[in-house]
């Protein structure tokens, strides 16, 4: 028997934070750099080496498959369009790959958020929808 699907109908502000969050994800992606060695020249008998950042934008495949389950190029290509949200889970990877704090991936659609007056419908007018209330 299977299970009763209940679909959940995304809205326009729902797409509005997942292109927020896309657009930050493409960007971390194209601004990715590697740091390789350089070593320099030698100093008192020991070689002195600095650190060079090279820019190496990274492809959606790449980032695709550094994921755990790895995903598609194509999932990639949806969160960044913002057609897919982002679960918490595979943010926070994208998050760490990137060595790139939480924040800086959230920090729009936080700002959005606060902006954000939900409608009031029959479904709620009768409720306390506030998140100041106590559970």
């Amino acid at each position: 028997m299977p299970r009763p699907y209940n679909h959940v109908v995304k809205t326009e502000f729902d797409t509005i934070l997942n292109k927020a969050i896309g657009k930050k994800i493409k960007e971390a992606r194209k601004n990715y750099v590697i740091t390789i060695k350089e070593i320099g020249a030698e100093t008192d008998g020991a070689w002195k080496g600095t650190y060079k950042q090279i820019p190496a934008p990274l492809t959606q495949s790449k980032l695709a498959n550094a994921l755990n389950p790895p995903k598609t190029f194509q999932q990639i290509q949806k969160y960044e369009k913002g057609q897919n949200g982002v679960s918490t889970i595979i943010l926070l990877q994208i998050s760490k790959f990137f060595n790139k704090p939480l924040d800086y991936f959230t920090s729009e659609a936080q700002e959005l958020v606060g902006q954000y007056e939900p409608p009031i419908n029959s479904s709620n007018k009768d409720r306390d929808c506030s998140l100041s209330q106590e559970l």
